[in-house]
């Protein structure tokens, strides 16, 4: 993580969950972080124990309270991190959630709320950024997708739309913004030890449970881990970064035997049917 040391970083959704995880790997590493998100209380916790972690007594590390659904509020902040700052080198966009459930069943609320917190949080956080960017002529910036972002699901449509977009929207501007020197980078992590997974697994239905425990190329892993997997995607040189075999198994499943993925994964949607039953 020496790599990171002084490195200026703005993190979204940096209160909990793997914004919160790599907000204190990069902390320990010696960068400058400024981690952003709504809930105030969450965000000071976090924002001591990144104190706590870095070796840095000259570090600056802050924090934003913001919804980056507000466009405004977006670009506001991001003028000030980056005088506080003095530059962001690192963009990571890292804020979202997941509402599980049959189309016709998820609110129509909840599809516009994942459209506005998972895809245009991070096309706002981006145009807010980009001017900078442009004008520094360097820098990363890294958008968390999903294994959903390149693969559908039963359960996961309106969660799953929110997430390739983010893909399309990551594939434009990495052109626009590449022509100045600029990477962009999309992540696409599996399911993750978060508190928002445990929201999710609230009201999650039996036989998407059943599709998601005994399915074996869906392993779950600790925020921490997939926050070392994302840091080190960001030195890295490739747009696309599926974490671990088992991403790398179904990306390229998906892109080159699509047909095949979707015969598994009906295969599986029948067999959890055959135990739990006809969903009601």
């Amino acid at each position: 993580m020496n790599d990171y040391e002084a490195k200026r970083v703005f993190i979204s959704g940096g209160s909990q969950g793997l914004g919160r995880a790599v907000a204190l790997q990069l902390a320990a590493a010696g960068a400058q972080v400024c981690i952003a998100a709504r809930g105030t209380e969450a965000l000071q916790e976090t924002l001591a124990e990144m104190q706590r972690h870095s070796p840095r007594r000259d570090a600056k590390l802050i924090a934003r309270s913001l919804d980056v659904t507000d466009p405004a509020a977006v670009d506001a902040v991001a003028a000030d991190v980056v005088a506080e700052l003095g530059g962001i080198d690192l963009l990571i966009c890292s804020q979202g959630f997941a509402h599980c459930g049959r189309v016709h069943d998820v609110p129509v609320t909840d599809f516009k709320r994942l459209i506005e917190v998972n895809y245009l949080g991070h096309a706002y956080l981006s145009r807010a950024f980009a001017p900078h960017f442009i004008r520094q002529k360097s820098g990363t910036i890294v958008m968390v997708s999903s294994v959903l972002g390149y693969l559908g699901t039963y359960g996961y449509a309106a969660y799953s739309a929110s997430k390739w977009a983010i893909v399309g929207f990551a594939e434009g501007l990495r052109q626009e913004l590449g022509l100045h020197g600029v990477q962009v980078k999309v992540v696409y992590p599996g399911t993750i030890d978060t508190p928002g997974l445990a929201q999710e697994n609230v009201d999650k239905p039996e036989v998407v449970w059943e599709l998601e425990s005994n399915n074996a190329f869906n392993r779950i892993r600790s925020a921490e881990e997939v926050a070392r997997r994302l840091l080190v995607a960001a030195l890295g040189r490739r747009f696309e970064n599926p974490l671990g075999w088992d991403g790398w198994l179904t990306f390229l499943a998906s892109r080159y035997a699509p047909w095949l993925v979707r015969a598994l994964n009906d295969s599986d949607l029948r067999k959890a049917i055959a135990r739990y039953g006809p969903p009601q």
